[in-house]
Formats: C-alpha cells, sequence, structure tokens
C-alpha cells in the first residue's frame, strides 16, 4: 500500500499521463531522509512499467568520491542489460557521445566536444527517445544529493529539452542537504524546467494506516497505536523500523493473525531510528556484526565475496550472517548482490564502530580489494581511495585519487576530476613529490574544463616550484606542452607561444618527439597570428620529423596547418595536403584526424565549385563518432552551399538542422545557422519568414559583422533582387559589404561579386573598379563564384568603353568558369550582362536572355523571368507567351499543383525506390524526399506512401 500520499502519487500519474501526450516533464521529489520518496517513486515506476513504459534507474552513493556519471551510468547499463539481444544500430550515432556512460562505447580518440555533459546530454535525450519509441519511458534518478557534478549539468540539460518529448524524469532528494543538487533542483523549479514535490511527514492517521499495513492488520494494539504516536514522528522509515525493532525482541508478537504486546512498550525511543538499527544490530550475535562493520565501509551496495577474507570467516559463516541481517530488515537481498536497506542505516553500522576499529577494518578492507581488484578499474579506485584514507594512508589515498582524477578527465567528467584531484592535493600535503603530478592533473582538467586563466594561474606556481634538475626536466617540458596546447585551444596565441618558448630541453630518447609536437602547435600559433610564412615552416619541420619517428597525429597536425595556409593563395595545393592527411589519418585508424581532413577537403570544394559533398561525408562521419557539436557546424556549412546553388528547400532543411543543434548543445553557429534559414526563405519568396528569422539572429549576435552584413547582403538583398528591385539590392549589399569588410573573419558570400557587377550594369563604372580592387585585396576571390562575377563586371566595363572583343572574351572566359552547381549566378549574370551588351552593342545577348528567361521561369522566379523577356522584347525579339506549369508534369498532376520534382518523386516512388534511394537520385537529402512524398500524400489524397507507388501508373498519357 501506499500510504498519506494520494495528491503527490496523482500529481506524478498527471505527468506520465501528460507524456503520454508527447508533453513530458522533470519532476524532483523531495523529502527529508526517511519519509518514504522511494517509496513513491518506486510506486510510479510501478504504474509506468504496467502502462508499457520503459523504466530506466540509477541512484548515486554515499561516498568521499563520487563516481562520475554513476546514477545516469547505472540507468542506462541496466537498460542494456535488460535489452539482452535487441539489435542497437540506430543507436551507432550517439554511442561515442554515450562512452562515458558505457566504458565498452568510449571511442578509441577523444570526440571535439564529445565529454561535455551538454553533448552527452543530448546524446542520453536520443537515447531515451529510442528506449521509449512511440510509448515514452521514465528515467528514475535516486538521491541528487550525492549525485556527481557531470551527472546534475546532464540532468539540467534533460530537464530543459523534455518539454516536447514524451519522457518523464523522476528524481529524489533529500530536502535537509545543500551543495550542488540542491541548487539546482532549486534553479530548476525557479525557472519552471522542474517541478518539485514534496514529501511531508505523516499525520497521525496516515501513520497507523501504514504500520497497520506493515504488519498486514486492520487494528492495532492500542499500546502500538501510543508508541509510535510518541516516537516515530511522522516518519515511514522509522514507522517500519520501529514496528521491526518491537517483533524482533519479541515485545510485538503474532497468533492467529492478531497481534499482541508482551510487556511494557514504555522505554524511550529516540526520534531517529539510530537507537532502533542500534537494539537490531546488538541483537545479532559478534561474528554478523563484523560482517556488518565490514559490509558499511565497502558502501551501501557491497561485494560480499569480500567480507570472509577480511572476518576470518568462511563463505557458509558470512552467508549465515548476511541472511541474519536480512531478517533483521538491516540489509536487503538484491540478485546476486546485498545493499544496506537504506543509506541511514549504513551511517548507523559505521558510527557503531571507534577510530581505531574502523581504521584497522579499513586497512585489512584496503588489502582484499587489491588483492581482488588489482586494477582498481571503475569505482573501486574511489573505494580503495576512501579505504586508504579511513585506514590513516593519506598518501596511497593521494595517489588513488590522482588515478581517479586522471581516469575522470579521460572520460570527461571534468568536475569530477576537479573534485577528486582538489581532495588529493589536501591529502598530498606536504609531499611536494606526490603534489607536483596531481597538480599537472589539475592544471589539464582546468584547461580541458575551459577555466584557462585558473589552469595557467596554477601552472605558473608549479613551474616556480620546480627547479632546474634534469628530473623535472620532463615535467617541466610536459606541463609547458599542456598549456600551450590549452590556450592554443582558446586561441591565446601569445602565450601559447610563451609556453613553446620556455620548454627545456629533454632526454635525448624523446627530444625527437617533443620538437614535433613543439614544432606543430608553433605552427598552429603562427596560423593563428596570421604568420602565414612561419606557419608553413614550423609545419613543414613538424610533419618531417613526425615521418621519421612514427608520428601519425603530429603528421595529420603539421599538414593541416600546411593547408590552411595554402588555401589563402592555392586550392590545389591546399587540397593535395588535406588529401594526404585524410591519407595518414586512414592509415592509421585516427578517426578524429580523418574527420577533420574530410572537413577541410570539403571547405576547399565550396570554394572552388559550392559542391556539399564531401562536407556530407564528413557529416555522416562526424555521426558516427558522436562529435555532435561538429555535426552543426558541418549542417551549417551544407546549408551555405545548398543556398548558394539556390536549392531553399534543401538548404533551409540543413540550416534547421543547424539551428536545432545550435540550440540544443548552446553553440555560437545558431545566429549564422537563422541567417542561413533566412537566405532560403528569401529565395522562397517567404520574406516575413526572412524578416522573423534575422530578428532573432540580430538579437542574438547584435555585435557580429559577419551576422549583419549577411543579414543585409545575402538575404534582404536576394529578396530584393527577386522582386527586380534592383536600387534597393544595390544599397542592401552595399551595407553587407561594408560590414564584412570591417570583419576580420574570411566570409564571402556571392553578393560581394554581384554588386560590382550590377554597379558596372548601373554605370557606375568608377565605383565598380574601385570595389573590385578591395573585394580583391580581401581575399574574397578565393571563392570562385565572387571571381567568376567579378569577370562578368570586367566584361560589362570594357564593352562600355568600346573594346568588344575584349568584353566578349571576358564574358566567356566567365561564364566558362561557372559551374553547373551555380547555375542561378550564371544565369543572373547573363540577365545583367546581357542588359549591358544590348546598350553597348557586343556579345550575343539575345540567347543569353532567352537561356536566362528558361531558366527562370522553370526555377518559378517568374519576376526575373518576366524581366529578361521585357528586355528581349524592346529589341523586338517576340517572345511566346509564358504557359502554366512546367509541361514535363502530366496534365493531371499539374491539375493538382504537384511541381516537376515531386513528380520526378513520384515515378521514382513507382520504381520501388526508398527515400533514401530516391535523394541518391536526385541528389536531394532523404528528409527533402519525405516532404515531397508529405506533399504527395496531400494533393493525391492517398493515405500511405506505398499508394503512392502505383498512383503513376494509373494516369492516363
Amino acid at each position: 500500500m501506499l500510504v498519506g500520499r494520494d495528491d503527490e502519487f496523482q500529481v506524478l500519474l498527471d505527468g506520465l499521463d501528460r507524456a503520454a501526450e508527447g508533453d513530458g516533464g522533470a519532476f524532483v521529489v523531495t523529502g527529508e531522509a526517511g519519509v518514504g520518496k522511494s517509496r513513491l517513486v518506486r510506486e510510479v515506476a510501478q504504474v509506468a512499467a504496467a502502462r508499457g513504459l520503459p523504466v530506466l534507474t540509477g541512484r548515486a552513493v554515499a561516498g568521499g568520491a563520487a563516481l562520475p556519471f554513476r546514477p545516469l551510468a547505472e540507468a542506462v547499463m541496466g537498460w542494456l542489460r535488460r535489452s539482452g539481444g535487441q539489435d542497437l544500430a540506430e543507436l551507432r550515432s550517439i554511442r561515442p557521445a554515450l562512452g562515458p556512460l558505457v566504458p565498452e562505447w568510449l571511442p578509441a580518440e577523444p570526440i571535439p566536444g564529445g565529454r561535455s555533459p551538454v553533448v552527452i546530454g543530448e546524446a542520453l535525450l536520443r537515447l531515451l527517445r529510442f528506449v521509449g519509441e512511440e510509448r515514452g519511458c521514465l528515467l528514475v534518478l535516486e538521491d541528487l544529493h550525492w549525485t556527481d557534478s557531470e551527472s546534475l549539468s546532464i540532468l539540467e540539460y534533460l530537464a530543459d529539452n523534455l518539454a516536447t518529448e514524451g519522457l518523464v524524469c523522476l528524481a529524489t532528494l533529500r530536502a535537509e542537504e545543500g551543495g550542488a543538487g540542491r541548487n539546482l533542483v532549486d534553479s530548476l523549479v525557479g525557472r519552471r524546467a522542474a517541478r518539485a514535490v514534496e514529501l511531508a511527514r505523516l499525520d497521525d492517521e496516515a501513520t497507523l494506516d501504514l504500520a497497520r499495513a506493515c504488519l498486514s492488520t486492520p487494528a492495532l494494539p492500542a499500546a502500538v497505536e501510543t508508541f509510535l504516536g510518541a516516537h516515530a514522528d511522522g516518519l515511514p522509515f522509522l514507522i517500519e523500523e520501529l514496528l521491526a525493532g518491537l517483533v524482533a525482541r519479541g515485545a510485538l508478537v503474532e497468533h492467529d493473525g492478531h497481534w499482541t504486546t508482551r510487556g511494557p512498550l514504555d522505554r524511550r525511543v529516540p526520534p531517529t531510528f539510530a537507537d532502533a538499527v542500534g537494539r537490531r544490530m546488538a541483537a545479532l550475535p559478534p561474528y554478523a556484526r563484523s560482517v556488518l562493520h565490514a559490509a558499511a565501509l565497502l558502501g551501501r551496495r557491497f561485494e560480499w565475496s569480500l567480507l570472509p577474507t577480511v572476518t576470518g570467516l568462511d563463505h557458509a559463516e558470512v552467508v549465515t550472517a548476511l541472511r541474519r541481517s536480512v531478517e533483521a530488515q538491516l540489509v536487503t537481498a538484491e540478485d546476486d548482490d546485498f545493499r544496506f536497506r537504506h543509506a541511514l542505516t549504513r551511517e548507523t553500522v559505521l558510527g557503531d564502530m571507534v577510530a581505531p576499529e574502523r581504521a584497522d577494518l579499513a586497512g585489512r578492507l584496503l588489502q582484499a580489494v587489491d588483492q581482488a581488484h588489482p586494477d582498481l578499474a571503475g569505482a573501486w579506485c574511489e573505494l580503495a581511495a576512501d579505504l586508504a584514507e579511513a585506514a590513516g594512508d593519506r598518501t596511497r589515498a593521494a595517489r588513488l585519487c590522482l588515478t581517479a582524477g586522471r581516469r575522470a578527465v579521460t572520460a570527461g567528467a571534468l568536475a569530477t576530476a576537479q573534485e577528486t584531484l582538489h581532495r588529493a592535493r589536501r591529502l598530498a600535503s606536504g609531499d611536494p613529490a606526490l603534489a607536483a603530478p596531481i597538480d599537472i592533473a589539475l592544471t589539464d582538467a582546468l584547461a580541458q574544463s575551459g577555466q584557462v586563466d585558473q589552469a595557467f594561474e596554477l601552472g605558473k606556481t608549479l613551474l616556480a616550484g620546480l627547479d632546474a634538475a634534469s628530473r623535472h626536466l620532463p615535467v617541466r617540458a610536459d606541463l609547458h606542452l599542456r598549456l600551450a596546447r590549452a590556450a592554443v585551444a582558446a586561441g591565446r596565441w601569445r602565450v601559447a607561444a610563451d609556453h613553446l618558448a620556455a620548454i627545456p630541453d629533454v632526454p635525448a630518447d624523446q627530444r625527437a618527439g617533443t620538437a614535433a609536437v613543439v614544432d606543430a602547435l608553433g605552427a598552429q600559433v603562427a596560423l593563428g597570428q596570421a604568420r602565414l610564412g612561419e606557419a608553413d615552416r614550423l609545419a613543414s619541420a613538424a610533419l618531417s620529423v613526425a615521418e621519421r619517428n612514427g608520428l601519425p597525429a603530429v603528421a595529420c597536425e603539421a599538414l593541416e596547418v600546411r593547408g590552411r595556409v595554402a588555401r589563402q593563395r592555392d586550392l590545389p595545393a591546399a587540397e593535395a595536403a588535406f588529401a594526404r592527411e585524410l591519407a595518414v589519418a586512414t592509415a592509421h585508424g585516427l578517426q578524429l584526424w580523418r574527420l577533420r581532413a574530410l572537413h577541410e577537403l570539403g571547405t576547399v570544394d565550396q570554394l572552388r565549385t559550392e559542391s556539399v559533398d564531401r562536407l556530407r561525408q564528413a557529416r555522416q562521419l562526424a555521426v558516427e563518432v558522436g562529435a555532435l557539436a561538429l555535426v552543426a557546424t558541418l549542417d551549417l556549412q551544407i546549408a551555405a552551399g545548398l543556398v548558394k546553388q539556390f536549392r531553399p528547400e534543401e538548404g533551409l532543411a540543413s540550416a534547421r538542422d543547424s539551428a536545432g543543434m545550435s540550440r540544443r548543445l548552446r553553440l555560437a553557429t545558431l545566429p549564422m545557422a537563422l541567417i542561413l534559414q533566412s537566405a532560403a526563405y528569401a529565395q522562397l519568396g517567404r520574406t516575413g519568414d526572412m524578416e522573423a528569422g534575422l530578428r532573432e539572429a540580430l538579437t542574438l549576435a547584435p555585435d557580429d559583422l559577419d551576422v549583419h552584413g549577411s543579414a543585409w547582403g545575402h538575404c534582404r538583398a536576394t529578396a530584393s533582387l527577386l522582386a527586380e528591385n534592383r536600387a534597393r539590392a544595390l544599397t542592401e549589399m552595399a551595407t553587407g559589404a561594408r560590414l564584412l569588410q570591417r570583419s576580420p573573419a574570411t566570409i564571402a558570400p556571392p553578393f560581394l561579386g554581384l554588386r560590382v557587377l550590377l554597379l558596372a550594369v548601373s554605370d557606375d563604372d568608377d565605383a565598380a573598379r574601385a570595389e573590385t580592387d578591395r573585394v580583391r585585396e580581401s581575399g574574397a576571390t578565393r571563392h570562385r563564384v565572387v571571381a567568376t562575377l567579378l569577370g562578368y563586371a570586367e566584361a560589362v566595363l570594357l564593352g562600355r568603353t568600346g573594346h568588344h572583343a575584349a568584353a566578349t572574351a571576358a564574358f566567356a572566359a566567365a561564364d566558362g568558369e561557372m559551374g553547373p552547381l551555380v547555375a542561378w549566378y550564371r544565369q543572373y549574370a547573363r540577365r545583367s550582362v546581357a542588359e549591358a551588351a544590348l546598350a553597348d552593342g557586343w556579345g550575343d545577348p539575345v540567347p543569353w536572355l532567352r537561356e536566362a528567361a528558361a531558366y527562370f521561369a522553370a526555377r518559378g522566379d517568374q519576376v526575373v523571368a518576366a524581366a529578361c523577356r521585357e528586355l528581349l522584347r524592346r529589341v523586338g525579339i517576340p517572345v511566346p507567351r509564358p504557359g502554366r506549369g512546367d509541361p514535363r508534369v502530366p496534365a493531371k498532376l499539374r491539375a493538382l499543383g504537384v511541381t516537376s520534382r515531386e513528380a520526378e518523386v513520384l515515378a521514382l516512388l513507382a520504381e520501388g525506390l526508398t527515400n533514401q534511394e530516391v535523394g541518391a537520385r536526385l541528389h536531394v537529402s532523404p528528409r527533402t524526399v519525405e516532404k515531397h512524398v508529405a506533399g504527395l500524400l496531400a494533393k493525391t489524397g492517398c493515405r500511405r506512401r506505398a499508394q503512392l507507388a502505383g498512383y503513376s501508373a494509373r494516369l492516363s498519357p
């Protein structure tokens, strides 16, 4: 029975009901120890399971060092065990990000941003969505007051993102505890990201109801009612404990279904259950108490097989002692192990020992743990540290905390790493030899967590304490390298250079490798400071040493720097460097460097042709390794390429993907993702949506010159061009160009070149030439579209000055440079150049205009197509009246409003192709195919995709 919790229970059931409708949420059950939080949560979990909802459960445990991600790992791994042989292929993309929770999923190489609690939180959210399928699921996390910092950060992320998911997170927290767990709950409740369900003590009536339920009786002896009223304090756990104590000592007995008392119950019982636990312990034989003492030092859940060695008892005696403890309701048997019935029970047992007794027993337990688990993997290292400290061996405890801290850094649990390493520092006080490696590890943890200033301060203090003795040279070199890499990651180039310069000579057997790493980092610094020649020289030196000494990761870093330097002036050379980086990374299984090389190669493709193929390959690899933040960046670049190709629907989909991930992971890519959404809306003629997106982007990045410049030149100017409002477009492009030219970044949207062309067509020759020089000096002509548009502008200027042959040649050269992926810019350039060529009498403008008019009409850019036809009419060229719809679309489909692309999709569906196969055939994303399928279903009246496959065959010719 669940007693006295009807209202609270209904609140949580309502939460399950709303989750079934897709409106999930987070709830935190709070109350003092023993008030019944776990009981209420267990009841809700049983209801959820009965409804068919998967339930994932994990709990934190008390101890001196919190195990990173402990409750979340228990929940996830518990589900994995229960899932058995279930096909988990769909989880492949998020497994690396969940590595800190499931160690066997940790990737061989660190993932960029993959250790962030936000990234792990997003991956966990996706896992829960997968687990819940269409039903939803329940995640239970108990004892937030003992939970590690990383788990709390992930919980915060989940709570902030459950509103639109059919998922419920249910946690428990001791009300009397402070700390990070309490602070998080207060914050979540304050901003309505979670709801607190507070459990008060039971009133007198509920106390008696619970007691009757415990004893399975309709009536209690009057003496028992009085006794509970005086001593239970309305705490359910204490009510159970007191009743168990009375039964255990024979003061309350059952006969023929009725309970009676034997003797007076007037002995005073304190308002805590500690005495009740103590009395039950006293009733146990001495050997059972010794087993309990040892078990308590091992934790609330303990490995009982260690107890015979420590207590000197044989296995049978230990099992008997545990059975007696279970009967006394001190310990609970769970599957193959045991745990104390309540955390407070364990604490009471620990308090039953005096300090020397506890220290001796802890020392013996430490030896047993070392023997049974010599590698001290996972939680055993933290437990060994607790035992060493309890045994008085502070040096061993500090070394174990150092090991645990280093492991936490590797797992990405940086907050836990810092807590553990700070504890190690306290334990190692007075031991300089141990303090140095602890401080180095702490410096690493601070740097990786973004606390660069603190890392530098600690590193400076540490360096000051290291003398120039040869034994310290490797330590000094390693510390300087770590600090330099932290500075590079933070873009603090001067600081990085100072640390690299301060690296001392190291032993000969380490010298080559260290020199290569130093040169590679130095190349990064020089590149960041725009010293391209030095960057290339250092990268070449690093590459030479790396290749001679078998250092593939250093070689990849050096090749990347060389490629980025070459990209400023020589795209083929840059491509060669990145291709070589890709080959090295692939040959040595360096997935991270392979991903980075593909990313760089995709960037080269964009500069040259706007192809997004290799960027999509990089995106797929980023998904596979769980680099979610990089996925957002790649989606952004893919969206930019698709928008430049004037494929607005696909560009909008990729930009939305980038924006969605950027919101979830709180990335700086969000404003530009919104800009690209707005650019797609501009191409679709949805100016209201365009302006809404621009308002949000500009609000998020009020001082970002690239965002503001793109808003004017890339978005608003495009809408004006499609409306044939050239004057307004030129004004908007001028505003955008001024902003971008003040930016330190190197983005170069096509409007920078298109503006020059329009200035030339508008007879503003001086402005066109001045702007041409400015664009070339900025390096924007690395982007082939920009450079080619300048070529068209040069043709117009030559034609106006009477150099007709040169103008025609310049036009032909530019027209040949425009590849098929940027056909819109090619046709718009033809439309613009033809206007000038007609006025100045050069070239062959009539065919240009005819082709452009047909192109824009087919695309649906009817205003631009009409402008092309009007130019033809001015010179007396007959222009056929534009027809309605695309003649390639069957008449019956045109009557339904089916577009030519939808007709293509329909035809491929008739061949039995999947969305993936249709997308590959049409060079669009599966998501775009899904949208076309949805449009076809709506227009044809078909209810299912399968019906569409036969729809085309039923159409008459």
